[in-house]
């Protein structure tokens, strides 16, 4: 079965997921490598035309984390030839000072309408008015293309519009900052063109089987903190992918103990970039297939957009009042200790700085370590939005959000010819995803920092 799956699968049959999936315009990851490799060459001439140490990716979800996965492969293997710095959040404590005197910017956005790439792009741009200092990643037609060009952006490239943002880490979203870092590229595809299919689609079924018999927990384990950035993007894929039509795959962080909730297991290894290739194009097979076995459509992303109309609603001044539980910190071990219960999990969204992560990260594993009966993630947002967003919203009704906010995101920053600032705007998120969790049945609660 997995063997026939996995043929169906790379010879881009769309017709797997159903007739009404949107398969036929999303299969471009598949063959992606090979598109990839053919101008490979002009890549890595240009990559060495970039003077600048420091390189600012301004963008969310797959135009992220990506960039994130190969920058600290480079640091780990001691391999990077720049400073990547991925700001996926609209916290100004996080970035609002940082030293930009030798760094270049790559604004990236598959639709070019990302409001958080956006509102970034336009707070460099203030503090940088070289335009020659910025590169554009984005689907052709877009209006970040139009705009790049008017302004004379050094590069624009255009990206496969048949990739959705989450397949895209072999596209120029992953690999133009990929280059950069250091990565080796050809060695990357090369070993990514190699990846067993047949093993990695019958895992995908295998996931998917076991959420079909109640176990949607996949806990993704690996080695040390400095390989969390590969667990974030395999957290997307299977996530954002799965999490619709109330069903769905959860990843967790830790595998659960003896006579608690089950977990299926995954282990990521990639100690080297023979395994990170083989592990970025097999999850990818892989979520295709457990698409199949859930009976979902594993392209589409069909309630990321309801967090972001409820927010554009919040900025216009329409009035929500979402009703949530308050929190202190100190309660929030009992909080989810009495509420606890069989297939349920929790969620703590934090709308904090960059970073808090490991703060937030130290906070998650003591909650698990005291409380095995219910798994609990954690993720920074807005980045989480678009990632475990769809999960939260789309996926299972078993979830409880912890949000945790800010009483005061610093001193005002203002986001030029927006007609708001980072503070509101990152409150406004807030805001538009609880009533968006709340109003797809999920409970929602919140402490303030």
């Amino acid at each position: 079965m997995a063997f026939d799956l996995a043929t169906r699968i790379l010879e881009g049959d769309n017709t797997i997921w159903g007739p009404n999936s949107v398969a036929p315009n999303r299969l471009g990851w598949i063959h992606l490598i090979e598109r990839t490799q053919e101008f490979l060459d002009d890549l890595r001439s240009w990559s060495e035309s970039i003077d600048q140490s420091k390189i600012v990716v301004l963008g969310m979800g797959g135009s992220s984390l990506g960039p994130r996965v190969f920058y600290d492969f480079t640091k780990r293997t001691n391999s990077a030839i720049r400073e990547i710095v991925v700001i996926d959040s609209t916290d100004p404590r996080g970035f609002a000072d940082l030293d930009i005197t030798d760094a270049a910017f790559i604004v990236s956005s598959k639709s070019g309408t990302t409001v958080e790439s956006e509102a970034l792009f336009r707070f460099f741009r203030g503090r940088q008015s070289n335009p020659k200092r910025f590169i554009a990643i984005t689907d052709p037609g877009s209006p970040l293309e139009a705009m790049a060009t008017e302004l004379g952006f050094s590069r624009v490239f255009s990206t496969p519009q048949n990739v959705g943002g989450r397949f895209s880490v072999f596209s120029e979203f992953g690999l133009v900052p990929g280059i950069l870092a250091g990565i080796d590229i050809v060695e990357l595809l090369s070993a990514a063109q190699k990846t067993d299919s047949g093993k990695y689609v019958e895992l995908g079924e295998t996931l998917g089987a076991n959420a079909n018999s109640g176990i949607p927990f996949v806990s993704i384990e690996y080695e040390s903190d400095n390989k969390r950035s590969i667990g974030m993007w395999t957290e997307q894929i299977l996530a954002e992918s799965t999490g619709k039509e109330d069903k769905g795959l959860v990843p967790v962080p830790h595998r659960s103990k003896e006579g608690t909730y089950p977990t299926s297991n995954l282990i990521v290894e990639c100690s080297n970039v023979q395994e990170l290739g083989q592990h970025l194009y097999g999850m990818q097979l892989a979520t295709a297939a457990a698409g199949y076995s859930l009976g979902i459509d594993p392209f589409n992303e069909p309630d990321v957009g309801v967090s972001k109309e409820i927010t554009r609603r919040v900025l216009a001044g329409e009035k929500f009042n979402p009703t949530l539980e308050d929190l202190e910190r100190d309660q929030v071990e009992s909080y989810i200790s009495d509420r606890s219960d069989e297939g349920k999990y929790f969620a703590l969204s934090a709308y904090q700085p960059l970073g808090f992560e490991d703060e937030l990260y130290a906070w998650r594993d003591d909650l698990a370590k005291a409380i095995a009966t219910s798994p609990i993630t954690a993720g920074l947002a807005p980045r989480h939005l678009h990632s475990t967003g769809q999960l939260h919203k789309g996926g299972p009704k078993t979830l409880e959000l912890i949000q945790v906010v800010s009483k005061d995101y610093g001193p005002k920053v203002t986001i030029p010819d927006m007609d708001t600032d980072f503070g509101t705007l990152i409150r406004a998120q807030a805001d538009g995803d609880a009533i968006a969790c709340q109003n797809r049945g999920q409970k929602v609660s919140r402490l303030y920092l």
